[in-house]
C-alpha cells in the first residue's frame, strides 16, 4: 500500500538517527578504528540506538498522510500564490 508520505514531518527524526550516526563514527575513528570498520559499526550501533525512534518517524509519517486525507484533495489553485489557477 502506497502512501503519499510528506517528507517535513520525518526530517526532524532522520536528522536525529544521522547525527547519532555521525557522532558514533567519529567517535571511533578518533579512538583508532578503521574508518571503514567505524563507518559499519555506527550503522548498528545508531541503527540499535535509535529504533524507537524510527517507530516515531514511521507512525509521524502515518499521521500526517491520514491527517492530509482527511482534509480533502485540495481545490484548484490552491498553494500557487497569487493569480489562484494561472
Amino acid at each position: 500500500m502506497q502512501q503519499d508520505v510528506d517528507l517535513r514531518v520525518q526530517l526532524p527524526y532522520f536528522l536525529i538517527r544521522l547525527a547519532a550516526l555521525v557522532v558514533i563514527t567519529v567517535v571511533l575513528a578518533v579512538v583508532g578504528v578503521n574508518l571503514l570498520l567505524a563507518v559499519l559499526i555506527g550503522f548498528a550501533v545508531a541503527g540499535l540506538l535509535t529504533w524507537p525512534l524510527g517507530r516515531m518517524q514511521r507512525r509521524a509519517a502515518q499521521r500526517a498522510a491520514e491527517a492530509k486525507g482527511a482534509a480533502g484533495p485540495r481545490p484548484p489553485g490552491a498553494g500557487k500564490g497569487k493569480g489562484g489557477d494561472a
